[in-house]
């Protein structure tokens, strides 16, 4: 059974059955909530494209400039 806001009314007798089914709802909604939520965080990160490096055998300045660069850029990335 779908969660229903109107339930329990105002005043009226508690019951088991009705309580869990609208417990039940709740999970369920936030259940598919978080869940596409999650399902959606990688996405944050698609258009950071890899750096296509080889390492250099020796320290390489510009190597690691680029390096900074594209983690910077994921870090900017992975905020959104």
């Amino acid at each position: 059974m779908p969660f229903d806001p109107s339930k329990p009314a105002d005043h009226s007798p508690l019951a088991a059955a009705e309580m869990r089914s609208q417990l039940t709802g709740l999970s369920q909604m936030i259940n598919d909530v978080v869940g596409t939520a999650i399902a959606g965080t990688s996405n944050n990160s698609n258009n950071v494209n890899t750096l296509g490096l080889s390492a250099d055998g020796s320290y390489n300045p510009s190597q690691m400039q680029d390096v900074i660069n594209k983690i910077d850029e994921l870090i900017t990335a992975l905020r959104r």
